[in-house]
């Protein structure tokens, strides 16, 4: 029932009893709200002076048919407020304490002063439901019994996980065969969001999802003697073709099968959105060239609230909207290919982009395309295939960087960017992205290179840093990822290799063929070639 100013007036001076009706509640909840709801004289309610005052205006005196335990509650609460002598926003911290502290306190009558939880509801509270001023009039607002819920305590902080303290243990490997027709070699992987799905592009083999482990979803440490898990597809997508880029959407959770998704571009298609429960196509985002053909994008990269996709084309930055896919895109013109994007949370309007120039640009997209970008940093060889942003202890926000057949991965503080901070050095040889990341806590910088490495570096080393090199893969490491909970590393292997004619051929392992017409039949039919997907624990261990 709305209630305006003039008939709570005339009910008042009439003093006629009119109950408002609401729905019933549970018995166990002490609220206000938990029965019928009626206005008469047999009581009279005052309001503490502080919350009248607090909203700005004077009420008309309201009464409530209550009962005994109610207005002892209230007389309580009352008494309370009056000695104590805070303020409605103080009670409010008040109260998110105590929600904390316990969020299932029950209030028993003819105990002492309650604890006041999240199943109290407050008079002021009750007052804003029934009359809400604004400015010189009321705002008509219906009254409705919904039951309120205790907020459950924020877990506590987890302590701090060191890495490459013991020794690797191997938690799983997926292996992909190859023929000398179809090269199935891998071409990164990801982790998602919430760490519960690993994505990997296989070449001329779609996409791949694999899922973590159980027991691996709240492992503190993991024995040397665990069983190697199988990585099997939970979601296989057959697509053909060239994958050139692919992102998770950075808000996915798990629980929320809507928010699921990644999205791939690959070779003459457009920006495909596809389902991370069954794989299917949900939607997608075409973009469209001077003479109104479909072109694919060459990098992506989401915004950090998930609201917007960037894609990168060969001389613009397309900005789709994530609710509406289509042809719809606000257009940016650049001068250079963007080959890789990242952003910073705190400027969601600017987005640094690297090209196939071996330059990074950074571009405010308030701005009009003639002005250019804010700055452009060089230093590396070749085009740029990966951009990362990090924080350092201080909380500055550091840009790393990576090329193609470049042996440098370069270090940038964006307070300074005239020369890079540090630089670090890995071996790659060929013009495939080659990988690296970041864990968590942003202490270690890992990275694959051409020869089957891992290359890590501790960050809170002082000066230049010296690279930690481990024998990994038999072929190309080309992909390094970090789960974003756990100390699990993930890695990917393979490259194209050109099948040259000849009597011998060599593997990754340095095996000799025989020269024969046999093993050369085999060979046309089978290729060596390491093409994998390993699963590392790089946390504390145990001998058990």
């Amino acid at each position: 029932m709305n209630l305006t100013r003039n008939e709570i007036t005339a009910m008042n001076e009439s003093s006629a009893d009119t109950t408002v009706a609401m729905s019933d509640m549970e018995q166990t909840s002490p609220s206000l709200l938990n029965h019928n709801v009626s206005f008469n004289s047999s009581m009279e309610l005052t309001l503490p002076a502080a919350s009248v005052a607090g909203r700005g205006g004077t009420f008309p005196d309201l009464s409530f048919s209550l009962s005994e335990t109610e207005r002892r509650q209230l007389k309580q609460y009352k008494a309370s407020a009056d000695e104590s002598n805070i303020n409605r926003s103080q009670r409010s911290a008040l109260k998110d304490v105590s929600n904390n502290q316990s969020c299932s306190i029950e209030l028993e009558e003819g105990s002492g002063i309650e604890e006041e939880t999240e199943h109290v509801i407050s008079v002021d509270d009750t007052v804003d439901e029934l009359l809400q001023p604004q400015g010189e009039e009321m705002v008509d607002q219906e009254i409705s019994s919904t039951t309120v819920k205790p907020q459950s305590s924020p877990p506590l902080p987890a302590q701090a996980t060191l890495y490459f303290e013991r020794q690797l243990v191997e938690l799983g490997r997926r292996c992909w065969p190859s023929t000398a027709e179809a090269q199935h070699y891998t071409k990164g992987c990801y982790w998602s969001p919430d760490g519960t799905c690993l994505l990997t592009p296989v070449h001329l083999d779609g996409m791949h999802v694999m899922e973590l482990p159980l027991d691996l979803y709240e492992a503190s440490d993991v024995s040397v003697k665990r069983s190697l898990s199988q990585l099997q597809s939970a979601v296989h997508v057959p697509e053909g073709g060239t994958v050139y880029d692919c992102v998770w959407y950075p808000l996915m959770n798990s629980q929320q099968p809507e928010t699921c998704f990644w999205l791939a571009t690959r070779q003459h298609e457009p920006i495909h959105m596809w389902d991370a429960f069954d794989g299917r196509l949900r939607c997608s985002y075409s973009g469209y060239d001077q003479v109104d053909e479909v072109v694919a994008a060459i990098s992506l990269a989401f915004a950090h609230d998930g609201q917007k996709i960037y894609a990168g084309y060969k001389r613009c930055i397309k900005i789709f909207d994530t609710n509406r896919p289509g042809r719809s895109y606000d257009e940016y013109a650049v001068k250079f290919a963007i080959s890789c994007m990242a952003q910073t949370a705190e400027h969601p309007h600017t987005v640094t982009c690297g090209n196939w120039n071996g330059y990074i640009q950074h571009f405010d997209l308030r701005c009009a395309p003639k002005q250019g970008p804010l700055f452009t940093l060089g230093g590396h060889t070749a085009g740029i295939t990966q951009l990362r942003y990090g924080t350092d202890a201080a909380g500055n926000w550091q840009l790393f960087s990576g090329a193609r057949k470049c042996p440098k991965l370069l270090q940038w503080d964006m307070r300074n960017y005239k020369r890079p901070l540090r630089e670090f050095q890995r071996q790659v040889k060929t013009n495939q992205r080659i990988q690296f990341d970041l864990n968590p806590e942003q202490t270690w910088l890992a990275s694959g290179d051409t020869e089957g490495g891992l290359n890590l570096w501790n960050l809170e080393a002082a000066g230049e840093p010296e690279a930690l090199q481990l024998p990994l893969h038999g072929d190309c490491c080309n992909g390094i990822s970090f789960h974003p909970n756990l100390p699990i590393l993930a890695s990917s292997s393979g490259q194209y290799h050109f099948m040259a004619g000849g009597d011998k051929h060599e593997d990754c392992n340095n095996t000799s063929l025989a020269d024969s017409t046999e093993m050369q039949q085999e060979q046309k039919s089978i290729v060596l070639y390491e093409n994998a997907v390993l699963l590392l624990w790089c946390g504390q261990s145990s001998e058990n």
